[in-house]
């Protein structure tokens, strides 16, 4: 493992530990309302459709489709310096959810709904971030 520079999660919040501990074993959770069963992220208290209260955590295929992206040629943070130009795609996942993540293959805008597959990049013991390749 290099040394890793980037930010990190807490991987302690109440919230968003399941999916820090799932992506550690490299599994994509997402949480599943306990009422209507809507699928959501990033996860939340409440559904966004129904608002009842809770969910459970869910396993969802690592694999969607390329949404969208942008390519960054500025470092909002100082950490990403080194990486300029990278590209963060939106990814809707093959279940319905869309996350965004780090893409580790340079797409193009004949990319667009091309298949895409999580990369699990363990970057520091307790930290496994989730990236996108083409495939």
């Amino acid at each position: 493992m290099n040394e890793y520079a980037g930010p990190v999660p807490d991987v302690n919040d109440s919230l968003t530990a399941p999916f820090w501990e799932a992506t550690r074993e490299n599994r994509l959770v997402v949480q599943r309302c306990s009422s209507c069963g809507y699928l959501r992220w990033p996860p939340g208290p409440a559904c966004n459709e129904c608002l009842a209260p809770g969910g459970e955590w869910t396993e969802l295929s690592p694999v969607g489709s390329l949404y969208s992206y942008a390519e960054y040629h500025l470092a909002f943070n100082p950490a990403f310096k080194d990486e300029i130009p990278y590209v963060v795609g939106l990814v809707e996942l093959d279940q319905g959810p869309r996350m965004y993540g780090l893409m580790r293959s340079q797409p193009s805008t004949a990319d667009i709904g091309r298949k895409v597959g999580a990369v699990f990049e363990s970057v520091t013991n307790e930290v496994t971030l989730v990236r996108w390749e083409l495939m």
